[in-house]
C-alpha cells in the first residue's frame, strides 16, 4: 500500500495561519487549496460533533473502514476527512499520512453514546460538472437507485451558464441521483425538477411512487423515502 506522511508539527502551522487570516499553502498542504483553516477555538459548541466537516477542523479522528479501487483488503484506521478539500487523510504511528492508492470507498464510525452512526463516502461515479472520478459523495441511501450528497469545493465551480453572474446562487451541497443505466444526474428538493431529471427510462416508476406515497420532496427525508422505495420495487 502507498501512501504519504504529512507531518503533524505542518498540520499545527496551518491551524495558527486561519487564526492570523492566512491562506493554506496549494503545494502539499493539509486541508483545501483556497479555504481558510478555522481555528479550534472558534467551532462553536460540541453539538457539532456528528459533522464531518468540524471533527476534521478539530481534528478528532473518526474510526474508519477504507476500501480501494486496486485492492481487496480494506483497512481499519482512524481518519479525517475533508469534505469541502475532498481529501482523506489517516494516523499511523501518530504520524499523518495520506494515501496514494485510489480509495473507492470509506465509512467513518461515529460514536453516539452506547450508540454509532456509520456515515459512507464513495468515488468513482460518472464525472458531472466539475466533479471528477476521485470525488468523494455521502452516499445517503445505497442499492440499484442511489441519492448521494456532495459537498467539495468543485460544487463552487458549477454555474448556471443561463443567469447572470450577479444572480446566480451558489449552494453549500448539491444531491445526485445514480441509476442502474450507470447514469448520474444533478437533483434538487423539488418534485417537478426531480421528475424532469430522471432518465426516462425510471421515469414512470419514479413517478408512480411520489404520486401514490404523495411525496412533496421538499427535503432530504423525503429524498430518502423516494430512494429507499425505489429500491424496494421490483
Amino acid at each position: 500500500m502507498h501512501m504519504r506522511k504529512i507531518f503533524c508539527s505542518y498540520v499545527f502551522c496551518l491551524v495558527c495561519a486561519a487564526s492570523t487570516g492566512q491562506t493554506a499553502p496549494a503545494s502539499g498542504s493539509f486541508g483545501s487549496t483556497n479555504s481558510r483553516m478555522i481555528p479550534m477555538t472558534s467551532l462553536g459548541p460540541t453539538e457539532l460533533k456528528n459533522d464531518i466537516q468540524a471533527r476534521f477542523l478539530r481534528q478528532e479522528w473518526t474510526p474508519s473502514i477504507v476500501s480501494f479501487k486496486n485492492n481487496t483488503a480494506s483497512w481499519r484506521v482512524p481518519a479525517l476527512f475533508d469534505v469541502y478539500g475532498n481529501k482523506l487523510y489517516f494516523l499511523e504511528n501518530n504520524q499523518i499520512m495520506e494515501f496514494v492508492d485510489t480509495v473507492s470507498e470509506f465509512t467513518m464510525i461515529l460514536i453516539q453514546k452506547e450508540d454509532s452512526l456509520n456515515v459512507k463516502f464513495r468515488s468513482l461515479y460518472p464525472a458531472i460538472h466539475q466533479n471528477t472520478l476521485e470525488t468523494f459523495y455521502e452516499v445517503l441511501v445505497d442499492g440499484q437507485y442511489q441519492l448521494l450528497k456532495c459537498k467539495a469545493k468543485t460544487i463552487y465551480q458549477f454555474k448556471e451558464q443561463e443567469i447572470p453572474e450577479a444572480q446566480r446562487k451558489y449552494n453549500k451541497e448539491l444531491y445526485y441521483a445514480y441509476f442502474p443505466n450507470k447514469k448520474m444526474v444533478l437533483i434538487k428538493k423539488d418534485k417537478e425538477q426531480v421528475l424532469a431529471e430522471v432518465p426516462m427510462e425510471y421515469a414512470e416508476q419514479v413517478k408512480s411512487i411520489i404520486e401514490t406515497k404523495k411525496l412533496k420532496l421538499k427535503n432530504e427525508e423525503s429524498l430518502r423515502q423516494l430512494f429507499k422505495l425505489l429500491n424496494e420495487t421490483k
